[in-house]
């Protein structure tokens, strides 16, 4: 699990899509897992039986060190591609919870924003 960007798309998501956000997130992860199985079998497939990249018995014999730059080589083309989305990318502005004068805060502010703010009184 990757906390980072499920943290992501909770600040980023408008409040009534993040379930609909995170079940897209969970829907990307699993496809990535299916392309990396197509992946190893169109390599098996197109990379020859006599000189297979990754062979089913013993992969001493095979060639890893193809099959680890084609995925390298697919990796560099994601890192370009999300440097051109994150350079167009737009953030939501976040507003700030500030302490009135009183050291009270401001309970309409905190739930404009989606906090939830457990304050314990003392007597």
């Amino acid at each position: 699990m990757s906390v980072g960007h499920l943290e992501f798309l909770y600040d980023q998501s408008p409040e009534s899509m993040r379930s609909t956000a995170a079940a897209l997130y969970w829907t990307a992860i699993s496809m990535g897992n299916y392309i990396g199985t197509l992946l190893v079998s169109l390599v098996h497939k197109y990379s020859g039986e006599k000189e297979n990249w990754l062979p089913d018995r013993n992969l001493n014999r095979g060639k890893l060190d193809y099959y680890y730059g084609l995925v390298c080589g697919i990796q560099v083309l994601n890192l370009i591609y999300y440097m051109i989305v994150a350079y167009y990318y737009t953030y939501k502005p976040l507003e700030e919870v500030k302490e009135e004068e009183d050291g009270e805060f401001n309970e309409n502010k905190i739930s404009e924003i989606g906090v939830e703010l457990a304050r314990t009184q003392t007597a």
